[in-house]
């Protein structure tokens, strides 16, 4: 609450302060004595900036080329490409609006040419990757078949290799067979004459070997051959470079700048020969001033008041309407949304219009034209006013009282026996039962050289006689407890109290709620006795607002004054 009373004070003061600006300087003048054309060019160029920005924009992430995923690796659908993007841009054509022209051409034509020159540098930038993508298809081409004939030359040594190895391995068995046969077994004659056979073979896997390691030597050669030549990857598809975009708005981005600065200037010279041709800083200071006091002396008022005058009506005698006064006991209920009333023979009951919810067939009803007719204006004033009056009939009729037009108020009764009396606030009294060969008597009480009265602009109050039972209202109930001890209560919730006890104004206990006002300067207090303290639980004023509470106000103040 204290946040929220502080925040909107704040607003408060600074509408304030920005009306006594506007109503000091008259900025609507300067605005139409600005210069029409200056500001219509600028207007062109601003809005065809922003236009232009939206080209922009919508490019950001975008591949640089259109040419589908699955056509990349075709260098044909590259070539392709390529030459419709330099048709493309051929078309477009190389001319370019200066800065003067920019300035006096109109904003469709400044989007046009700028979007050529903006589409231009796209298509170029395609052109450059496609021209790389080409070279990069072909390079990868390459490379792959050189790689292709190393990898048949590499296989050929292999299939050499594994045969050599498979000779050798047979010439092996042979001697091994040889050397388990007789000697003349391992001679053979021929035409050419005779063979060691077991020499001949040793020779040739010897010669084996020197075959198999040149074989092996030759693979290894061409594997080292062929580690060398390298895998060309694949480009990758970039997206469009922003940046030389940016470069192509640069020139309409800064001429649009420059006619702001140079229209800005224009502004803030009319705006100082306004400001001396209409005196603003003669009266500039009188304003702050004024502004000043006005958000000051509220505060400053309130704190004399919480600190020097609230002490002071804290030190006055107490009000004390009566000396004597018999006890009221407190009721036995407590107060609920209707109450039923009995009435004995001999009495009579008379009630607020809209408070009866239920009557009994019997007795005698009629209207009372006021509650007590030595008060007509407190009568008038407090609604009490064209009562109901209901008389016994037979034992046992009852009348239920209940507030039927308001959904959040309750009522209780409360007994003043004989010799009793209560100070009540008419407002919150919505029926009486008495005898009827004695009403209950109505007295007042003139407290004008009180400063407690003063305070809290109470100047009368009125004290209700037993014996009788008064039926109180209140929003969400009435509380009605005993003043031991003494009691403090906020003025608005107050309904009434013993008009035996004793009862004055005491300061509010926190300062910083009651500087920014969410709580009263003053409360009542009951001094400690044998007495009762009636509270409303929830006042109803509390729930009206708007211009009706406003015009209300006034008139609940000026009642107050006389104690209704």
């Amino acid at each position: 609450m204290i946040i929220g009373g502080i925040l909107r004070w704040i607003g408060r003061h600074l509408i304030l302060f920005v009306l006594l600006l506007a109503a000091l300087t008259a900025a609507a003048w300067v605005d139409s004595s600005a210069d029409g054309g200056m500001q219509a060019r600028a207007q062109r160029l601003e809005g065809a900036e922003r236009e232009l920005r939206g080209f922009v924009d919508a490019r950001r992430g975008q591949a640089v080329t259109a040419v589908t995923a699955a056509d990349l690796g075709s260098q044909a659908a590259v070539a392709r490409r390529l030459g419709a993007a330099r048709g493309e841009l051929a078309a477009l054509g190389s001319a370019r609006p200066g800065a003067l022209d920019m300035m006096k051409s109109l904003q469709g034509v400044i989007v046009q040419v700028v979007e050529r020159d903006l589409n231009r540098a796209v298509l170029q930038q395609e052109i450059a990757f496609l021209e790389a993508l080409g070279r990069n298809l072909a390079d990868r081409g390459a490379a792959l078949q050189q790689r292709a004939g190393y990898d048949a030359r590499i296989a050929a040594q292999e299939r050499r290799i594994a045969e050599l190895a498979v000779s050798y391995a047979a010439d092996g068995e042979r001697l091994q067979v040889l050397k388990s046969r007789s000697v003349l077994d391992r001679y053979a004659v021929d035409m050419g004459g005779v063979t060691n056979l077991p020499e001949f073979y040793a020779e040739r896997r010897a010669e084996n070997l020197k075959l198999r390691g040149a074989a092996i030597g030759s693979r290894d050669a061409l594997i080292a051959q062929r580690r060398m030549v390298h895998d060309v990857e694949a480009l990758a598809t970039p997206v469009v470079a922003i940046d030389a975009l940016e470069g192509v708005m640069a020139p309409l981005t800064r001429v649009s700048a420059d006619q702001r600065a140079k229209l800005e200037a224009t502004l803030q010279g009319e705006a100082r020969r306004w400001y001396q041709k209409l005196g603003i800083d003669k009266v500039l200071r009188p304003a702050l001033w004024a502004l000043a006091g006005i958000i000051l002396l509220p505060l400053a008022i309130r704190t004399l008041f919480y600190w020097v005058l609230a002490p002071l009506a804290s030190l006055q005698k107490p009000i004390r309407l009566l000396e004597r006064a018999a006890p009221i006991a407190p009721p036995l209920g407590r107060s609920a949304v209707s109450k039923p009333v009995v009435l004995a023979p001999g009495e009579e009951l008379l009630v607020k219009q809209g408070f009866v919810q239920t009557i009994s067939h019997g007795g005698s009803k009629d209207t009372r034209l006021l509650l007590d007719y030595r008060y007509p204006v407190s009568s008038l004033a407090s609604g009490l006013a064209f009562l109901t009056r209901v008389r016994a009939g037979s034992p046992g009729d009852v009348t239920t009282v209940s507030a039927t037009r308001d959904a959040f108020a309750e009522v209780v009764m409360l007994a003043l026996p004989e010799g009793g009396a209560a100070v009540l606030q008419p407002r919150a009294l919505v029926g009486v039962v008495q005898a009827v060969a004695r009403p209950m008597r109505i007295t007042s009480h003139w407290r004008l050289g009180t400063l407690n009265a003063w305070l809290t602009w109470q100047l009368r109050f009125l004290v209700f006689h037993g014996p009788a039972q008064v039926i109180l209202k209140g929003g969400r109930g009435v509380r009605i407890e005993l003043a031991r001890g003494g009691r403090s209560i906020g003025h608005d919730q107050l309904i009434g109290f013993s008009a035996g006890l004793a009862y004055s104004t005491g300061r509010t206990e926190t300062f910083l709620p009651y500087l920014f006002g969410q709580e009263p300067l003053l409360k009542d207090r009951v001094a400690a006795g044998e007495g009762l303290l009636i509270a409303e639980e929830a006042p109803m004023a509390g729930r009206r607002g708007g211009v009706s509470r406003g015009l209300e106000g006034v008139v609940d103040a000026a009642l107050k004054v006389f104690g209704i």
